[in-house]
């Protein structure tokens, strides 16, 4: 792991960005989620930075995500996002985390685990994201069930949107008028939870009729907006920077190839400069050819394939010499490279670059807690 090439995570900035959420959806709670490692940032720093500014509650996706944290020493709320299977309930339960429930077989789960401490549960209404929840349509047994349960205590309501950050928001609206709906047939019959959340990054800015109780942005948090079809109505800063260093410099006549395959030939006498990063530290194969790194403030263009552990990047005549500092993408007082405009020309969106920032790559914390 070279101390020279890390990703550097501004956590003054993660604290800038909760606070401009914070401020557009007030009264309703922030619920920070943090799995996938908090997006490839750290959950353990992000999470203590944030308890320090004051949040209190946290959801993951998986519960070895929320155990890693409870390890940590954080004692808060924890909502799992994911399915817990029998083997996980008991222990889930004993950690005080908040348990999604997706249908009548996670709360028999629940009671065969047959804790003396209930299990603080949140339900999870499918909307028509189309992947787990309990259908919009057939909740009534549902709640039955629920409701007759010694063993849950009912704490959140939710659902996920499919297209909140899409501009023809018609499919969104029609997810929270069906999240709607069964509010309203519990509230008629005194049966609502005491948090309701259902808003996501896309509906935290362009949706605020969806903020309820609580809203849980994600990639926001981190200085990306989910895509470039939503409103910039919250100004954020990147919080990863992820830099490496120019390792060696080679000259290169006219025809001359790059890297594998030989799928790019110098067009005229040039200069390569040879970066310690490659698609085993997270970056993406298919930047080859595409994709442009920063030095000296100055945009280059990666050229030849992405290796497993180097790129090569075409920087001409210009007076590069080995050791100059590289970013990959992030800001810098020199310049910024937007993850998001990185992804899009990849045709992928900026978590799946920050989530792919291997184990290879040193964290270093900027504001750490």
């Amino acid at each position: 792991m070279s101390t020279k090439t890390f990703a550097e995570i501004n956590l003054n900035n993660l604290v800038h960005n909760i606070n401009a959420i914070k401020e557009k959806v007030a009264p309703s709670e922030i619920i920070p989620v943090v799995k996938a490692n908090a997006y490839g940032h750290g959950a353990v720093a992000v999470t203590n930075r944030l308890v320090k500014e004051g949040f209190t509650r946290f959801a993951v996706a998986q519960f070895q995500e929320a155990m890693e944290l409870r390890d940590s020493g954080i004692s808060h709320p924890i909502l799992i996002f994911g399915r817990l299977f029998p083997d996980e309930i008991s222990e889930a339960i004993k950690a005080g985390f908040r348990i999604s429930l997706f249908g009548i077989e996670d709360i028999r789960w629940i009671e065969k685990a047959g804790q003396e401490q209930p299990a603080n549960v949140h339900v999870n209404v499918e909307t028509g994201m189309g992947r787990i929840g309990v259908l919009f349509d057939r909740e009534p047994d549902f709640f039955d069930v629920l409701l007759a349960s010694k063993h849950c205590v009912w704490e959140g309501l939710y659902s996920h949107f499919s297209t909140s950050d899409e501009t023809d928001k018609m499919y969104a609206t029609l997810q929270l008028s069906r999240f709607q709906d069964i509010l309203s047939r519990l509230k008629e019959k005194g049966k609502t939870p005491a948090i309701i959340h259902m808003a996501n990054s896309g509906a935290v800015l362009d949706l605020p009729e969806s903020t309820f109780d609580a809203v849980r942005p994600g990639i926001l948090l981190y200085g990306h907006y989910p895509s470039s079809e939503t409103s910039r109505s919250i100004k954020i800063r990147q919080v990863m920077t992820l830099k490496t260093f120019v390792a060696h410099i080679r000259k290169i006549p006219a025809n001359f190839p790059v890297s594998y395959g030989r799928k790019w030939t110098a067009e005229k006498p040039t200069t390569i400069a040879v970066l310690p990063i490659g698609y085993a530290d997270g970056i993406q194969r298919s930047l080859t050819n595409i994709g442009k790194v920063l030095i000296k403030g100055k945009r280059y263009p990666l050229v030849g394939r992405v290796t497993m552990d180097h790129i090569m990047i075409d920087v001409g005549d210009d007076p590069i010499n080995p050791g100059d500092p590289v970013v990959i993408w992030g800001e810098e007082p020199q310049g910024v490279i937007q993850a998001l405009d990185v992804a899009q020309s990849i045709g992928t969106i900026p978590y799946e670059l920050t989530c792919g920032v291997s184990s290879r790559i040193k964290r270093i914390y900027v504001g750490k807690a």
